[in-house]
């Protein structure tokens, strides 16, 4: 009706915006419009954008199911102008729709103004007619918003709601509830502070569509709203399937708002392809979701939780966002996977808090501890602070803190050597956005090559050329054969020859590799300009590697045909989560169950099949709705244009959208071979593998290692190996068997040096310090050690027993006597007064002193 276009909610995860770990405003998939508006392809945008706000800068997570309105997943309505219209304009729309349309009552409604801001209050109270004891002037730090310290900025307007809630007076800002922003991004903000008009104004708008449904349903709490009321009757529902737990009452609603909020932002994560994992994202989402099972735990539900909610997630979403239907079985794999790792951590972690709860007057959960948790058992440290605040216990975050800065500093010496590089992507990415703005584009031509010729010549001219402070230079030609596109395959290398005047010699230059301009419309490439620089408008000869092309095409064909035979083998709930395509190999993330091998060997088998059947692999471009219509598979982390994507075919076998380059059939697969499958995460696979040259390659240098092999065993021919293999392990587990059997006489004969009774926390403890090996001086034999721990263990129930050797230390405890008391954690102890690294559970620990102890008298007791 208002000339908007509407378009649908882009992905969580930011296509191109590493600054952010998910997409937290509605406004954030148009963050480069509103830096150059010129660009934007349309001038008025409207979108309901799915968002979430948990970890890093922009984090709820803790306070969800506390307060009335802070959710980890949320959903923000937002119309947008670059250019279109003015102040005037946006208020009279925002404020026509918030009385006709939603129909609340102007004396439940006031505004806020930047207090500068005349323009807005005149339109206010002018045009409007709002009384002016409606509209309240507020200052920058309320009222003026910016994209960074430099960039568009400028004031905003918001609407605000009476919530008429009696605990505050009617000038209390704790009554009112601001439902509708409106940003005149009119300005632009320089390094200095300094504001300077912008050409073309932007408008930025943004409503919670959580907030105002629970205005225009009568809530005063987001959970009581319809939706969310869906996925909470399941979530009363499947309680009472279990044992009740008696709760208090405020307490057990919050535990249900928990499990109501997390399974939203879970399964929407999962559904675009986030993975529960240890970094990045994946470990946000693993946090959200062992939260929402611990809430349902205190809730009673002993059972699977978050997948056995999903069909209430559906009932209210799904109508919505049918990719909650379409993805269901992959994304309640991921779940129940990651519950089913989380049950064992949650059962063993609170074992240990609970043992610790009894034992530690102080009512703090130290670093150590918290940080044994984290590492050991992968306890989240949240989890641990809610678990202890639920005790009434604190938690040493600053200790575990620097624990885990400095775990984090010995590491440095495998991370140190990427600063450079990393250093060296941002200078890129800066001047890659730099030339977007500036409109900086090239025809890619290189669809258009085929693979399997043995070399390519491209005549084109530099468009744009910069200095890299490595002496490289960042290039722009047009048109560009060179490949820069994601699909997870590796971009093209190659060179490009300079034509110089008559009276100097064409020079070729390397090219490493070649990277995409944020907008995906032309190819830069790193060139080894030998500290050169190119200028623009001159000609070139571009070549590209077409080995290592062919190579990519191989894999990236091969990596669609495995995806279709695991689909074949394993069932369509086989997603994609991820591939890798190499010139020599694939690597290919999806979600499954693990195969056996027979399994594995029938999708090697199919994907043989496809590739000897040489099917033409078709390439077509349409639109999504009518490649969706064809069956075409597509990425859940890939955004697509609606009216242009790229479809490729392998007749009765597999239809994807994909930018990559493949091969003209399906005969250069042969042969494929998987090297490796295994877990990557919670219900996550990886297949490792190769085709073609590169799978010829593999076989052959296989077939050279039996051979070896068979030579050192004595094997005449390949068929006795596994005979010679069997003989030899046979032998070897009688020679294991007879080692130990020594190393016990010796154990039980090992000469002790002196011995220490003592006590670790409340248990007797004898220290006993074995001679060091006669042989060698400063040597000694863990094994040894340990066996010594165990006979002393056994022989002599009535104590712990540490026996230590040289830099060897080990800790036994007997179980009958000691049923409560964990090795591992009286190892600890005593490591804290005598330096080393150890660990171990139960009834054996093992460890490692700094310096060697050779008599009792160095130990500091």
């Amino acid at each position: 009706r208002t000339g908007h276009t509407r378009l649908p909610s882009a992905n969580i995860v930011p296509q191109n915006d590493p600054t952010l770990l998910f997409t937290n405003a509605g406004m954030v998939p148009f963050k480069q419009y509103f830096l150059q508006p010129q660009t934007s392809p349309y001038k008025m945008i409207t979108t309901a954008q799915k968002c979430v706000r948990a970890g890093g800068k922009h984090n709820d997570l803790d306070q969800v199911g506390y307060t009335p309105r802070h959710h980890t997943f949320f959903e923000m309505l937002g119309n947008f102008s670059f250019g279109a219209y003015d102040k005037q304009t946006v208020i009279r729309m925002a404020w026509k729709f918030v009385q006709e349309e939603l129909q609340l009552p102007i004396d439940r409604l006031r505004v806020t103004v930047l207090e500068s801001d005349h323009e807005t209050y005149e339109i206010w109270r002018d045009q409007i007619k709002l009384d002016p004891k409606q509209i309240v002037r507020c200052r920058e730090e309320d009222n003026f918003w910016s994209m960074g310290n430099e960039g568009p900025c400028g004031p905003c307007t918001e609407i605000f709601w009476d919530t008429q809630d009696t605990r505050y007076a009617a000038d209390d800002e704790r009554r009112w509830l601001e439902f509708w922003n409106i940003v005149f991004m009119q300005f632009h903000r320089s390094s200095d502070g300094t504001l300077t008009p912008l050409s073309t104004p932007c408008v930025d708008t943004g409503m919670g569509l959580e907030r105002i449904a629970s205005i225009v349903q009568g809530k005063t709490n987001n959970f009581d709203t319809d939706e969310f009321q869906i996925i909470i009757r399941g979530v009363d529902q499947l309680q009472r399937s279990h044992a009740i737990r008696p709760l208090d009452a405020q307490v057990e609603v919050a535990y249900k708002r928990i499990v109501a909020d997390h399974l939203r932002a879970s399964a929407f994560l999962v559904s675009e392809g986030v993975h529960p994992s240890n970094t990045g994202r994946g470990y946000v989402l693993r946090r959200i979701i062992r939260r929402a099972v611990r809430a349902g735990r205190l809730l009673g539900i002993d059972g699977p939780v978050l997948p056995a909610l999903y069909s209430s997630l559906e009932a209210a979403m799904g109508a919505a966002y049918p990719e909650l239907i379409e993805r269901r079985d992959s994304v309640i794999a991921v779940l129940q996977a990651e519950e089913s790792a989380f049950a064992k951590t949650l059962d063993k972690g609170m074992s240990l808090l609970t043992k610790l709860f009894a034992s530690n007057a102080a009512k703090v959960v130290s670093a150590e501890d918290t940080f044994a948790l984290y590492d050991t058992h992968g306890f989240p440290v949240d989890l641990t602070q809610i678990i202890a605040r639920d005790h009434g216990w604190t938690v040493d975050v600053d200790g575990f803190n620097a624990i885990q800065t400095q775990s984090r500093e010995r590491n440095k010496a495998s991370w140190k050597s990427g600063a450079t590089r990393t250093q060296l992507s941002d200078e890129i990415s800066s001047k890659l956005a730099e030339w977007q703005t500036h409109g900086i584009s090239t025809r890619f031509c290189g669809y258009e090559i085929d693979p399997e010729q043995v070399s390519m010549e491209q005549h084109s001219r530099v468009v744009a050329s910069s200095m890299l402070s490595n002496g490289d230079a960042l290039i722009v030609v047009d048109p560009c054969p060179f490949y820069a596109r994601g699909g997870g395959q590796e971009p093209d290398t190659g060179s490009l020859t300079v034509l110089a005047s008559d009276c100097e010699a064409p020079r070729t230059l390397a090219v490493k590799h070649a990277v995409a301009l944020p907008n995906g419309q032309a190819a830069a490439l790193c060139v080894d300009a030998q500290h050169t620089e190119l200028q623009v408008g001159q000609p070139v000869v571009a070549a590209i590697d077409m080995q290592r092309r062919n190579g990519c095409a191989v894999h990236h064909t091969a990596t669609h045909l495995l995806h279709a035979a695991l689909r074949q083998v394993m069932g369509d709930t086989v997603t994609q989560a991820g591939s890798l395509v190499r010139p020599d190999s694939l690597r290919f993330d999806f979600t499954s169950t693990a195969l056996s091998d027979d399994r594995l060997r029938e999708v090697e088998r199919l994907v043989n099949r496809f590739a000897l059947a040489s099917t033409p692999v078709n390439v077509t471009h349409t639109t999504l709705k009518a490649a969706k219509e064809q069956g075409a598979m597509a990425l859940f982390t890939e955004k697509y244009q609606a009216d242009n994507v790229r479809m490729v075919r392998v007749s009765n076998v597999s239809v994807e959208l994909c930018s990559g380059t493949h091969l003209r059939t399906t005969r250069g697969v042969f042969p494929f071979q998987i090297t490796s499958e295994g877990s990557v995460g919670a219900g996550t696979r990886r297949i490792d593998a190769v085709a073609g040259v590169a799978a010829s390659k593999w076989l052959q240098q296989q077939f050279a290692y039996a051979q070896n092999a068979a030579h050192i065993l004595n094997a005449k021919q390949l068929s006795k190996l596994c005979d010679a293999v069997h003989r030899l392990n046979d032998t070897n587990k009688t020679l294991r068997s007879d080692a130990a059997k020594w190393l016990r006489v010796a154990a039980v004969n090992a000469q002790t040096v002196a011995t220490h009774a003592t006590t670790l926390g409340s248990v007797p403890t004898a220290i006993h310090i074995l001679a060091p090996e006669s042989s060698a001086p400063h040597t000694s034999d863990a094994r040894l050690v340990a066996e010594r721990a165990c006979h002393l263990r056994d022989t002599q129930p009535q104590n712990a027993h540490v026996v230590i050797q040289d830099t060897h230390i080990a800790l036994a405890v007997n179980p009958i006597s000691f049923p409560d008391v964990q090795a591992g954690a009286l190892l600890r102890e005593l490591l804290k007064k005598l330096p080393g690294k150890g660990g171990g559970q139960g009834v054996l620990a093992q460890g490692r002193l700094k310096s060697a102890v050779t008599d009792i008298h160095m130990l500091p007791l």
